[in-house]
């Protein structure tokens, strides 16, 4: 009992890793479903996570060395049910006529029983409250759970160690299984108090009809992952063939946000993703050249009227010897009129307002979450 503590706290160190490589995969999902990641959903599936990292480290952990579990010479299995009632009566040393040695039932044997209820007592709770699991489903569930961690230890760490270091005990399956079921009724109270999981959807879908500006930048995140994909396996076809186009980067960026949404009626990958796409303002049918016009636009203020701007300014500053400073002035200058467009963009992002190139080319963005 005395290395519990430190598993649970190995448990919560490891968490941050853990969550990490999950949260983009969650957020993929919870965006391509609802629409929107919403804020108690997180918190639930993250304990969710956390408790079954804890649970699992208490069973593998601590790991023994490949030499001691060598020398490990003792039964691999207990396959007698009930034997902890046993175990609890023979270390109670109970006296019939003696009630105040009815407490020695309190021993280490009981105690051990009881750990192995309260440890899922929890997932019957998860399995109720936000996986909507009914009574059968949650003990077989409960059941799978225990007996997978009893077949991890039974395995030595899934043949890592040449034989089992701990016991595989079907009196833990029985524990477990309970833990199970009892989690899955002592909730039952609380549900007409916490948020219900249609609560948690309805909210999750009525956000999702709104782009908001983390779902329009995921959606850019995406796209530019495809972009780079594209454009570097094209690239490596020019190379091949010794071909050079200027702007290529620019070209494939154009390309890739004009054709695709004309085949994909305007989506891209980012916006399937996120369960949006690019639609006409005027709620008629989004005309093809539309598409064009809006990343054209895009592309000719943030990428064509600055590149013209250096190439027309940098001969004229060569010409009177400012080169070197007048370039940096100038990247400065550069520099801050994007960082405040950025900036600006965020705000009207946020305000669900159009940007310059969306007014231009008369789209925006919409969510194709549909209507509960």
């Amino acid at each position: 009992m005395g290395d519990y503590p430190v598993v649970i706290l190995q448990a919560f160190i490891l968490f941050p890793i853990v969550a990490f490589l999950f949260t983009l995969p969650y957020v993929v999902f919870n965006y391509h479903k609802y629409g929107s990641v919403l804020s108690l959903r997180i918190i639930i599936v993250y304990s969710f996570i956390l408790y079954l990292m804890c649970i699992y480290f208490l069973v593998i952990l601590p790991l023994p060395s490949i030499a001691e579990v060598s020398a490990m010479t003792g039964a691999r299995m207990q396959l007698v049910p009930f034997k902890f009632v046993g175990d609890i009566l023979r270390r109670a040393h109970i006296v019939p006529s003696q009630p105040r040695t009815y407490t020695g039932i309190f021993n280490p044997a009981f105690f051990q029983f009881l750990f192995n209820v309260i440890m899922t007592v929890p997932f019957g709770i998860y399995l109720r409250y936000y996986f909507k699991c009914r009574f059968l489903k949650t003990l077989i569930l409960s059941f799978c759970l225990s007996l997978f961690f009893e077949l991890t230890q039974l395995s030595g760490l899934y043949f890592i160690y040449p034989r089992s270091y701990r016991l595989f005990d079907v009196d833990d399956l029985l524990a477990n299984t309970l833990g199970g079921v009892f989690g899955y009724a002592i909730i039952s109270p609380f549900l007409k108090i916490l948020p219900s999981r249609e609560r948690i959807d309805k909210v999750s879908f009525h956000r999702g009809r709104q782009v908001s500006l983390t779902r329009r930048l995921i959606s850019a995140m995406f796209d530019l992952i495809v972009v780079a994909l594209l454009g570097g396996l094209a690239s490596t076809f020019l190379r091949i063939f010794h071909l050079d186009i200027p702007h290529f980067g620019a070209m494939v960026l154009f390309l890739y946000f004009s054709l695709v949404p004309m085949v994909f009626k305007g989506r891209t990958f980012g916006k399937f993703i996120t369960k949006t796409r690019i639609a006409s303002f005027k709620n008629v049918r989004t005309r093809w050249y539309q598409y064009p016009l809006r990343v054209g636009s895009f592309l000719l203020v943030m990428y064509v009227i600055p590149w013209l701007f250096y190439r027309i300014l940098i001969p004229w500053l060569d010409r009177r010897s400012a080169a070197a400073a007048g370039l940096a002035l100038l990247s400065l200058m550069v520099s801050g009129i994007y960082f405040f467009y950025l900036f600006f963009a965020a705000i009207m992002a946020v305000l669900h307002k159009r940007l310059f190139y969306e007014k231009i080319s008369g789209t925006h963005i919409v969510s194709t979450i549909a209507k509960l």
